[in-house]
């Protein structure tokens, strides 16, 4: 049985159609199937940006452009949709952005300098990132460059943005880059092209795995085989919609992590969740990776897992024999062991709509700021009224084998007083929940200390008028 199927996409600015393995990743059908040998093959990890690609989505009338690393991106997922490659920028002349490389000297061996220029590139693509150097910094996060050391490639953002901010500001953004010759003519009709082609995604999921929905941790572990493998690609069709239904905040479990922090219900329910977004992975790692991926990957230190924790979400799995409803704070059997069978996945997540006096945090860290998998993780749903504690949700990450609800201390703190004496004791339960091991992170003492240290972080920065952190600290000495 032949394990390819017919693709139809736009390819730059040609219609392509190939029979080809659907989990084959795009990187490779650029390089070696089409000699684009623009995008290059740096850690095929998702983690350098050499391969960034542009991924175009037809959205009623309107296509949506967002940067994708290559080597993560499955081609049967592309079906009907723009992958625009470095090659699918150029022009007779220099864009802005490739002009501002050359003239700020960003590039030295130039390895890198594709993926940045398509980086910044579908940055002015994208009117949710802003025109200006932390729009800039954003939409370069995802790469990296061993050469320059930056200053001059964020410079040559810088001017890029300098020279064309005037034109885009408050315009349609595809029509005013082609206009100011910052993206070629060809883009203004890929919207008629994408809907010349006959869209055949399957009305339902095959329960059958191995299942892929962002793929940016199973294709570094499984990446040289999935492309044999009869993938069952659970991204073929949109995610649904976020809804609020019987109190509760209903997802797809296939929502990409960027998607989730954009959305104006999640932002209603997490009013921090874009500022915590900037500190989980990169912008092409953002767009690809998914709510469900996070949480079957089963990470003991994954991020919106830990803060789903809080929230007390609900998964919704789906197999052949139906749906069940499982309690995210049930999912976890053991390390990497899930409440779940092979041929089912995770169709949607729920959490309950915070009410007015209901407050989120979250809290991170890891050995950089950014771009880094955490040390410790921790996150808190408290509701306190007249000082006292009605409700809480406490979970850490990265303490224990599996990522945490810490259920003893969280029934502990119900119905107490929101005061120093009661958080201490409080954190010292904590610390009765879990046994944290040595690893290349850090010592078990040391995230003993971090799982300390951020459980304190939270309450004091939700109640900095109730609780002193120089006085909770100096308790603490």
């Amino acid at each position: 049985m032949s394990n390819t199927s017919q693709i139809t996409l736009l390819l730059n600015d040609e219609l392509v159609t190939a029979d080809l393995p659907p989990g084959l990743v795009a990187l490779d059908f650029l390089r070696k199937h089409r000699q684009l040998t623009g995008s290059k093959e740096g850690c095929k990890e998702g983690d350098c940006g050499a391969c960034t690609a542009i991924v175009g989505t037809l959205e009623g009338e309107d296509v949506n452009y967002q940067p994708m690393t290559s080597c993560l991106l499955p081609m049967g997922e592309l079906h009907g949709k723009h992958l625009v490659s470095i090659e699918g920028l150029n022009m007779s002349q220099l864009s802005p952005v490739q002009a501002a490389m050359v003239d700020c000297g960003g590039t030295q061996c130039g390895y890198c300098t594709p993926g940045f220029i398509v980086a910044m590139t579908a940055g002015l693509m994208d009117p949710g990132l802003p025109l200006d150097a932390k729009g800039c910094e954003r939409a370069i996060s995802g790469n990296l460059c061993r050469c320059t050391g930056y200053r001059s490639i964020k410079q040559a953002g810088a001017d890029a943005i300098r020279t064309l901010s005037p034109m885009l500001a408050g315009k349609p953004r595809i029509e005013a880059l082609c206009q100011a010759n910052a993206l070629p003519d060809s883009f203004r009709t890929v919207a008629t092209k994408l809907k010349s082609i006959k869209n055949d995604s399957p009305s339902s999921p095959s329960f059958s795995p191995p299942f892929v929905a962002g793929g940016t941790d199973l294709y570094v572990q499984q990446g040289e085989t999935l492309p044999e493998k009869p993938v069952q690609l659970l991204n073929r069709k949109p995610p649904l919609e976020p809804q609020f239904f019987d109190g509760a905040l209903r997802l797809d479990a296939r929502m990409s992590f960027e998607a989730f922090a954009r959305h104006p219900l999640v932002q209603e329910a997490i009013p921090e969740i874009l500022s915590y977004n900037d500190q989980i992975a990169s912008w092409p790692i953002r767009t690809r990776a998914t709510l469900a991926g996070n949480i079957c990957n089963a990470s003991p230190i994954a991020d919106l897992t830990c803060l789903l924790l809080a929230l007390e979400a609900e998964l919704i799995l789906q197999g052949p024999d139906g749906q069940r409803a499982v309690p995210l704070n049930r999912f976890y059997l053991g390390y990497k062991k899930l409440a779940k069978r092979a041929e089912e996945i995770v169709s949607h997540i729920s959490f309950p709509k915070p009410d007015p006096d209901t407050k989120v945090h979250w809290e991170k860290v890891s050995k950089r700021r950014v771009l880094d998998i955490a040390t410790v993780n921790a996150a808190i749903k408290i509701k306190v009224v007249s000082n006292e504690i009605r409700d809480v949700h406490l979970a850490l990450g990265g303490v224990a084998p599996i990522p945490l609800y810490l259920a003893k201390t969280s029934k502990f703190l119900r119905g107490k007083r929101l005061e120093l004496p009661v958080v201490l004791q409080a954190l010292e339960l904590a610390q009765s929940e879990f046994d944290p091991i040595s690893d290349v992170r850090g010592s078990g003492d040391y995230k003993r200390l971090l799982a300390r240290q951020l459980l304190l972080a939270n309450l004091t920065r939700l109640f900095p008028e109730t609780l002193n952190s120089d006085r909770i600290h100096a308790a603490l000495r």
